[in-house]
Parts: structure tokens; sequence; C-alpha cells
């Protein structure tokens, strides 16, 4: 049935993806002629069932291995001196939470929710506080950078202070993240559709659907889109303006790093902001062609399920580019006996040999190859 001709609205709000009620045929006797006509989405359904577990799978795997290796090696060798290691460390442990909840997504796109209600609460919280907290805390990362590398002078000035900003700044990211992330834990639930169980944002019918729908729309593209959007375009185009004036013939490969982290934002975070804005009930309204419907509905699945990309992304454009994050994990490896002290001395000696863009005393961040 179309959420339109039940008692309750089964939202496109949530993070998961979901397949509301018109997902599938309808087979009941009720006369329909006042009502928009029924829409056969298997077409829709039945490749994503393949496409999405599929995909999040191989991210899940890649992004566990990223993200645990970046916590391991800040967490043993860094000492999370800098204010770039306390974010980084933080920006990892998201992603790994967010990356724990993708195989209960996939399960949930094959066959249904098979997890019961209290873990569908469960699972919406921790992706979407993960979802929030990584977006901001890749702004704040973007921040730092800009005081680091353009105000040099205001960061040589308070850098005994950096760690405690720093520490003051991720707990904001998380309590605010928290706070966004509660409609998902108040209206989720686990609730049978044909026969199937799906974990969804579910309100009841009336004007509190669709302000809730809008504002948690609004939410999740100001927070998971403009605002970081914005703020790391300003500081990276001022990065950018400082770089050029550099002399270093090095500061080319600092500028194609700066260039790397927006576009791959922009590619796996702005067609998903978009296909958000298009899901408010503004927009088109309840009542609209089954091929509109259709579309805006594969358009949703594919770019939720792209966005998650973003997770294990992130460790290669913020870590593994850096010289001292590949010697951690040449001294990790050695210290696991994965290789011998002469193989890590050599790996040591060649990645110094390397160009790190910035090493500001103890305020330390850096765009590095």
């Amino acid at each position: 049935l179309d959420s339109s001709k039940t008692g309750k609205n089964i939202s496109k709000v949530p993070l998961l993806v979901d397949f509301t009620d018109d997902y599938y045929n309808d087979k009941s006797t009720e006369d329909y002629s006042s009502f928009p006509e029924p829409c056969n989405k298997e077409e829709v359904h039945r490749p994503m069932k393949v496409f999405q577990p599929c995909v999040l799978s191989i991210v899940f795997a890649i992004g566990i291995v990223g993200n645990v290796l970046v916590l391991v090696t800040y967490t043993r060798y860094r000492r999370l001196k800098s204010m770039t290691d306390i974010y980084l460390l933080n920006l990892a442990l998201a992603d790994l939470l967010l990356l724990i909840t993708l195989p209960f997504i996939a399960i949930d796109t094959a066959t249904g929710w098979i997890f019961g209600n209290v873990m569908c609460k469960l699972i919406q919280l921790i992706y979407a506080i993960n979802v929030y907290g990584g977006l901001l805390f890749l702004t704040c990362i973007s921040v730092d950078r800009y005081i680091v590398i353009v105000q040099a002078t205001v960061a040589h000035r308070f850098r005994k202070k950096t760690k405690l900003y720093s520490i003051v700044a991720s707990i904001i990211v998380w309590l605010v993240s928290s706070l966004f992330a509660l409609p998902h834990v108040i209206y989720s639930r686990a609730e049978k559709r044909d026969e199937v169980y799906l974990c969804r944002m579910i309100f009841k019918d009336g004007n509190k659907t669709v302000t809730v729908t809008t504002a948690t729309h609004l939410a999740q593209i100001v927070l998971g889109f403009i605002f970081p959007f914005s703020v790391m375009v300003i500081c990276y185009s001022l990065i950018i303006r400082t770089l050029l004036q550099a002399r270093s013939f090095e500061k080319h490969k600092a500028l194609k790093v700066i260039f790397m982290v927006l576009f791959a934002f922009v590619l796996f975070q702005l067609p998903y902001s978009v296909v958000l804005f298009l899901e408010n009930p503004s927009i088109f309204g309840k009542e609209m062609p089954c091929s509109t419907r259709k579309g805006k509905d594969f358009a949703f699945l594919v770019t939720s399920t792209l966005a998650s990309i973003r997770c294990c992304l992130n460790p290669m454009l913020y870590a593994f580019i850096g010289v001292k994050f590949r010697r951690d994990v040449s001294l990790l490896m050695k210290d696991l006996g994965c290789i011998t002290q002469e193989q890590y001395a050599k790996s040591a000696y060649s990645s110094t040999k390397r160009f790190s863009f910035i090493s500001h005393t103890e305020t330390a961040t850096t765009l590095s190859f």
C-alpha cells in the first residue's frame, strides 16, 4: 500500500535505506479510485537486494581495516599531542562505529529486519550519531589546518592549550550529533509490512509528520553537507592562497591533497544531500506519478549507499597519505612480527625522504604524501 492510504507514514528520513509500503504490490480489494495509482516498485527493489549488500560489504571490509589501523597507531604511538591527532582519532572512531551498522543495513535490505525493535532503535541511533559526528570532525580538521597553516602566529601563541581546545570541541561534536540523532531513536521501530519486518522511522499522519520529517531532512542536509562543505571550502581556499604565495615547489603536492579531499566529499555527499532535499514532503507531496516515485526512490537507495563509501576513504585521505602515519604502520608491523627490524629501518628511512607539508612544533597538522 502507498503510505498515503495507511494510518501511518513510513518516512524516507532514516539514514538506513528504506523500502516503503509502495515498494510492494498492492493486492487488497479496497476501492482506490480516490487514491494515487498503485505502484509496483519490484523493479527497484530487486536489484537493490544485490547492489546494496555487495557495496556495503566491500565498504565494511576496507573501512574496518583502515580505521582500526588509525585507532591503533594513534593510541599506541602518537600519544595524541596535537589537535589533528585528536580529531583524526575521533573521526576514525565515528567511522568505525558507523561501519559496524552496515551489516545490519545489508541484511535489512536483503531479507527484512530480523533483529527486533530494540536493535532497530539502537542501530538507527548509532548510524545517525556517527554520520553527523564524522562530518563535523571533517569540519574540525579543516579549521585546524587553516589555523596552523594560515594563522601560524595564533597557533603558536595558543599551542599549549590546543589539546584542551580540541578535547572540548570533540565533546561538543558528540553532544550535537547525539542531539540531532534523537528523532531516529524516538520514532524508529520494527514494523511488519507484507510479511516482512522493516526498521524505519514511522509517524502517525498529520501535521506532526510533515514537521518532524522536514526538520530531520533539514538537519541531515545542513549538518550533512551545507555546513561542513561551506567551512571546508572557506578554510581550504585560504590555505590554497597561502600555499600559492609560498615558493616551495612541493606546494603542488599539498594542493593535490586539498582537491582530493574536497572532490571526495562532493562526489559522495552532494548527490545524497540533493536526493534528501527532494524527499521533503513539501517538494513533491504524496501524490505523484509512479515513474517519478520509482526514480526518486532508486536515486535515494543508490546515493545513500554510495555515501557510506566515505567511511573507508577518510583513513586514506586524512591519515594514510601522511609520512608519520605510514612510519607508525611500519613500526606496528615490526612490533607484530610482520616485518624485520632491517625492513622497518629501510621503510623509515625512505619515508623521511618524502615530503611532509607542515610540521609546527607541537601543533602539527599535515597535508602530506
